[in-house]
């Protein structure tokens, strides 16, 4: 059978996404201060303006990464597999909502108020940066477990999908970072294996049964 258009496109936007999700989360490893009075400083760079509208393309383009990649397995994902899909959207555009915060919000409140910053991370705004890490580790996390029940995909890929996802819903700057370096590395790995497996268009689909042999008269 002949690959659908979005199955077509899953090499590229994984190699795509997971690269951009892999250069971003290192250049905040590289570049972001510890202190919060550097820091205050630092969200008014440029290299904090160009590296947050990046991260959010990386995950708007994660979105479309993981769709993709679905519709390579979805068959054989079964259930689970829309399940998993559905719990990876969810937790992207999550995530992709606070790097727009990021982006966009927290330059402008250095800007006007940045004593503020000593404090404003409470409340509602806490709750919902917990929920962000929460809904994108579980999402990613489901999605691979979807994808190692599927047996589409490479099982090392899988399983390293499920431990960026896993590591990923850590509320913690290290263990979030290097998971979305993980997570982003299992994409770029899944979109080479499908270009260079040259993965068929009903990889989806169950073994081909082998025609029954003829008999001569």
């Amino acid at each position: 059978m002949t690959p659908s258009l979005l199955a077509r496109s899953a090499a590229p936007a994984a190699i795509v996404a997971g690269a951009l999700v892999i250069i971003t989360r290192l250049v905040i490893m590289v570049t972001t201060p510890a202190d919060i009075d550097s820091l205050k400083v630092y969200v008014l760079t440029v290299t904090h303006g160009i590296n947050s509208v990046a991260s959010i393309i990386a995950f708007a383009m994660l979105v479309v990464a993981v769709v993709a990649t679905y519709d390579v397995q979805a068959r054989a994902a079964g259930v689970l597999g829309v399940i998993a899909l559905i719990a990876a959207i969810f937790g992207t555009v999550f995530m992709a909502g606070d790097w727009w915060f990021e982006a966009f919000a927290v330059p402008r409140l250095a800007e006007v108020a940045p004593s503020a910053m000593d404090t404003f991370t409470g409340g509602r705004l806490l709750a919902g940066g917990l929920s962000s890490f929460l809904l994108f580790g579980i999402g990613w996390m489901t999605y691979g477990i979807a994808s190692l029940r599927a047996r589409v995909f490479p099982v090392a890929v899988s399983w390293t999908i499920v431990a960026g996802g896993l590591l990923s819903g850590v509320p913690s700057g290290f263990f979030y970072l290097a998971g979305n370096v993980i997570l982003g590395l299992a994409l770029v790995w899944l979109g080479i294996w499908y270009i260079r497996s040259n993965v068929t268009g009903d990889a989806r689909a169950s073994t081909p049964v082998a025609p029954k042999p003829t008999h001569s008269a």
